[in-house]
């Protein structure tokens, strides 16, 4: 049970743990360059991390509601419930903006090093 608490605390990461590809790998037209680049710095595919960040999202912007939403003489704060929200959409957001890169960028070494070996084939 202790570890369901720790999950809010794992969260948040789209935006830090997750790895992008390189900058400007959309200019690198070298194969061999693309593929150590890749093989030195992969990035990351999995969105697991991303899922978590949106179900926090899902979670504080449910709780937000029902404090705008609730008796006014109750005493909420909807100031630091909104930062939360914001800052787990945003993560998420980021999350899955890097993972998304990083398919299309091993999309484009797999399709260098294709056209590379398709000319280099000469039989």
């Amino acid at each position: 049970l202790w570890i369901l608490l720790l999950i809010p605390s794992l969260t948040g990461c789209g935006a830090l743990l997750v790895n992008g590809p390189p900058v400007g790998w959309e200019n690198v037209e070298d194969a061999s360059e693309l593929e150590a680049v890749a093989l030195m710095a992969p990035c990351s595919s999995g969105k697991a991390l991303v899922y978590a960040d949106a179900l926090m999202a899902a979670m504080y912007g449910v709780v937000l509601a029902s404090e705008l939403g609730g008796d006014p003489s109750y005493f909420s704060e909807p100031i630091s419930t909104s930062l939360l929200f914001g800052s787990f959409v945003f993560s998420a957001w980021s999350g899955n903006q890097k993972i998304n890169d990083c398919k299309a960028f091993n999309a484009h070494v797999y399709q260098q090093l294709r056209n590379s070996a398709e000319g280099n084939d000469t039989r």
